[in-house]
């Protein structure tokens, strides 16, 4: 079943009118991805905005090297792209769809016009571009001064914060591979597989066929946050 075009529930523009929001949907254009589909890459010098209205994408950056970094994932109701709009430099990043997506491509000047016109927009997007710096720069942090291991255990509790916290316990699913774990932090799928093991080993997480949970989030935090302030466990 193809989802309705609609830029009605993109998290950006729920205060929208919804006559607006019908003028634009028409002014959009509407595009379809395969999984593993190219939707933007790295030093493009295109500017149109995109709004996920189906499926996720994956934001993802690669050293001269040619090793993969993967900074986030997106999710129907999110939007990338602002960046290349606001300022007209290239691409940042590079964007590939995880699964079937469908995505609403908006003209730079209509996205710019938008916050002009709409100041809670322009203050939505300072937000969101506030919490990626403070993601990155906790990422930067973490690179160095902590070790694999850590590096490894403070993606996961990002991962399930990100996701759901029942009972104490916190869930990530669907699960990650152990290569984009360790895309996440810079280390390697072999370091990742023995660590996971080792926590599933002692009781720490448990891995089921559609996640890995976090037995007891709470002292898992506390573990994460004795690591970067360079206590003892």
């Amino acid at each position: 079943m193809m989802p309705e075009r609609t830029l009605a529930k993109t998290h950006l523009l729920t205060d929208i009118p919804e006559a607006q929001i019908n003028t634009l949907n028409g002014r959009c254009r509407w595009r379809n991805f395969e999984q593993e589909e190219l939707i933007l890459n790295l030093n493009d010098k295109s500017t149109d905005v995109y709004f996920i209205v189906q499926g996720e994408v994956r934001v993802t950056v690669f050293s001269e090297s040619g090793r993969r970094v993967i900074m986030r994932d997106l999710k129907p109701g999110d939007h990338f792209g602002e960046y290349a709009a606001i300022d007209g430099d290239p691409r940042s990043a590079t964007i590939v769809a995880m699964n079937r997506t469908v995505v609403a491509q908006m003209p730079s000047e209509t996205f710019n016009n938008l916050l002009v016109e709409h100041p809670v927009l322009a203050l939505k997007v300072m937000r969101a571009m506030v919490g990626v710096i403070r993601t990155l720069n906790e990422r930067v942090v973490e690179f160095s001064t902590l070790g694999v291991k850590d590096r490894i255990h403070a993606e996961l509790l990002r991962l399930a914060q990100a996701g759901r916290i029942v009972e104490g316990s916190g869930r990530i699913s669907p699960p990650p591979t152990h290569a984009e774990i360790a895309a996440r932090i810079s280390t390697h799928r072999e370091a990742v597989t023995r660590e996971l093991k080792k926590l599933e080993r002692e009781g720490i997480i448990e891995k089921t066929k559609g996640s890995i949970v976090i037995i007891d989030i709470e002292k898992f935090e506390k573990v994460v946050s004795n690591a970067r302030s360079g206590k003892a466990d």
